[in-house]
C-alpha cells in the first residue's frame, strides 16, 4: 500500500511540477537563465524513470534520490524566496505556497520511501 502510494504521488508531483513549471516560465517569459528551471525537469525525469523503468531496489533507490533533490531544491528555493530583497517580488505571494507544497510533499514522499525500505526487509 504505501509503496502504491509512494509511486502515485511520484507521478502525479512529476507531472504538475513539469506542467507548472512550462506555465509560469512561459507567463513571466523566464527562460534565460536555466539552472533554475531544467532542475525541475530534471526530478520529474528521475521521479518518471522510477515509476515506469525501474523494478525492485533500483526503484526504491532511484524514488530516494528523486524525493531527496527534490527536497533540497524546493527548500533552497523557499528559503530564498523568503529573503527580504526577493520578498518585494511581486509574484512572490503566488509562488511561496506553491513552494511550500512542493516541499511538504517531497518530504511525504522521501519518508513513504524510507518506509517502503523498512517494510521490504
Amino acid at each position: 500500500m504505501v509503496k502504491k502510494l509512494n509511486l502515485i504521488i511520484a507521478t502525479l508531483y512529476s507531472v504538475i511540477l513539469a506542467t507548472v513549471e512550462t506555465l509560469l516560465n512561459n507567463y513571466w517569459n523566464d527562460w534565460e537563465y536555466f539552472p533554475l528551471w531544467i532542475v525541475d525537469y530534471f526530478i520529474a525525469i528521475i521521479l518518471l524513470s522510477a515509476v515506469f523503468l525501474f523494478k525492485d531496489n533500483y526503484q526504491k533507490i532511484m524514488l530516494m534520490s528523486g524525493w531527496s533533490f527534490s527536497a533540497g531544491v524546493t527548500y533552497m528555493a523557499l528559503f530564498i524566496s523568503l529573503e527580504p530583497s526577493t520578498l518585494n517580488s511581486p509574484d512572490i505571494e503566488g509562488k511561496l505556497p506553491l513552494i511550500a507544497l512542493a516541499l511538504i510533499v517531497s518530504i511525504l514522499g522521501f519518508i513513504l520511501t524510507i518506509i517502503d525500505f523498512k517494510n521490504s526487509k
